[in-house]
């Protein structure tokens, strides 16, 4: 198993030294690794962007931005954004500091900016990370702020997350942050005829499924579990809809489970549990997914070994580009629903923008910018230049292709993805114990029993969110 992630020292907030730059290149591999974390740190000066041609001499400070998912202004459609609000404001200019990585490298890279004293006036973060980010008091609570109210009215607050127990908002996702996505199955209708199966609607479907599509050497499912990352999107799938059959609302539930209001090896998580277990048991998923990674299985779903894949809508571009060495004809249905369940709660999952909690130098600045961006004409053009899908449901008009918009009516009955709500320890848990059921090395019970003795480490430690 991978090694749980340790506790924040006491003295995290302190300027980062040679030492801490040294442990940073132990971590990351080495000395090309400091290179690349001191280049990310160092002032973004591009002489060909409108945005960073202008210098800080006077005419005012650069708005200094932790971007995640890469460097916005390396996109055509988001510099064009940029650049459009730099001519709307001369002088204004950006440092952009692009971390590498993602999950906990680049959130170990941008604490440790944060920590150094570097002025930060505007971050770009995963919403995986809001809440812990919030907990540590590295963030500002947007609606306290007037200077944002209507920006904040312009974002559906379905895709907003504040901090635990917070109904207010930390971070929040627009077209120019890259949008949002959804999660929903990916299948082969062409193996679907040939098989004479339909699109799968239930779980009792995808099974009713396995026989037929065995004849042809084929398996309804594959899942990525090797990259335990990607495994969290199962419970997700399934436990939503355990929760609101028996009454209760997803968010709620998940929130309730961190307060200790419920047990992780409670009835419905154990079901939650067992029910990905019977994905294997039952001959739903292929043989070996609890081995495969994310990029295998795009290929064995390509080369026609299994009919579907539950994944997001992330993955579209990376399936259209592959190569299918048999007939192939892709499309999006939604969550499989299990017994009983009345509709699929696929989630949105985004990166957004925040405030750090000590304010930067060009907050002011950063008002502008959040107001422009927010503008619907300005996100319909950045969702057309990105085909990207936004927050903001008008946006999505511009959205062209086919498949993609077949992901669309997904997003009506979109929640926050519950792993964001869970502590991030709790999380990885979750991540190991579900590779465990899709090897079949656990079983429901046992997997819930490991979940609940982290949640309870970390409440007797006072890292839960809610101590």
């Amino acid at each position: 198993m991978a090694p749980r992630r340790p506790p924040l020292p006491a003295d995290w907030s302190r300027p980062l030294s040679r030492r801490d730059v040294l442990k940073v290149s132990a971590l990351l591999g080495g000395s090309a690794a400091v290179a690349a974390f001191l280049g990310a740190c160092a002032p973004r000066r591009d002489p060909g962007s409108s945005i960073a041609a202008t210098a800080s001499d006077g005419a005012g400070r650069p708005i200094t931005m932790i971007a995640g998912g890469g460097d916005p202004l390396a996109e055509p459609a988001l510099k064009r954004a940029f650049d459009d609000f730099s001519g709307l404001h001369p002088g204004a200019s950006w440092d952009v500091r692009a971390l590498a990585g993602g999950g906990a490298d680049w959130d170990r890279l941008a604490r440790s900016l944060l920590a150094s004293g570097e002025p930060v006036d505007l971050v770009t973060i995963d919403g995986q990370q809001v809440r812990s980010w919030a907990r540590d008091g590295l963030l500002a609570d947007l609606s306290a702020d007037s200077r944002l109210a209507d920006v904040l009215a312009r974002v559906p607050t379905t895709v907003r997350i504040g901090g635990p127990g917070e109904a207010s908002a930390r971070a929040f996702p627009l077209a120019v942050t890259r949008g949002v996505h959804t999660t929903g199955l990916y299948y082969n209708r062409a193996l679907l005829d040939e098989a004479g199966v339909a699109v799968p609607r239930t779980i009792a479907d995808l099974e009713a499924m396995v026989q037929p599509l065995a004849k042809l050497g084929v398996a309804p499912l594959v899942h990525c579990s090797g990259d335990v990352f990607f495994n969290q999107i199962l419970l997700t799938w399934i436990l939503p809809m355990v929760a609101e059959r028996s009454g209760s609302d997803p968010e709620a539930f998940a929130d309730a489970t961190v307060k200790g209001e419920h047990r992780y090896d409670g009835p419905e998580w154990t079901e939650s549990f067992e029910t990905i277990a019977g994905l294997r048991a039952s001959g739903i998923l292929l043989d070996g997914s609890g081995a495969t990674d994310y990029l295998a299985m795009q290929q064995l779903f390509l080369q026609g070994k299994a009919a579907a894949t539950f994944q997001g809508s992330w993955m579209l571009g990376q399936i259209r580009s592959g190569t299918a060495p048999r007939a192939f004809d892709l499309h999006i249905a939604p969550p499989p629903l299990i017994d009983g369940a009345t509709r699929p709660r696929p989630i949105h999952s985004w990166g957004g923008y925040a405030l750090p909690a000590k304010g930067g130098r060009s907050r002011e600045a950063v008002y502008e910018f959040l107001e422009y961006a927010s503008r619907p004409d300005v996100d319909r053009a950045i969702t057309a230049g990105t085909q990207n899908y936004s927050p903001i449901a008008a946006s999505n008009d511009a959205i062209t292709d086919p498949i993609a918009r077949e992901f669309l009516p997904l997003f009506a009955d979109a929640i926050t993805p519950l792993d964001w709500l869970w502590e991030p320890e709790v999380k990885d848990e979750i991540d190991r114990q579900v590779q465990a059921l899709v090897k079949g090395s656990t079983d429901g019970p046992s997997a819930g029993r490991a979940v609940q003795e982290i949640a309870d480490a970390l409440r007797s430690g006072g890292r839960s969110y809610y101590r």
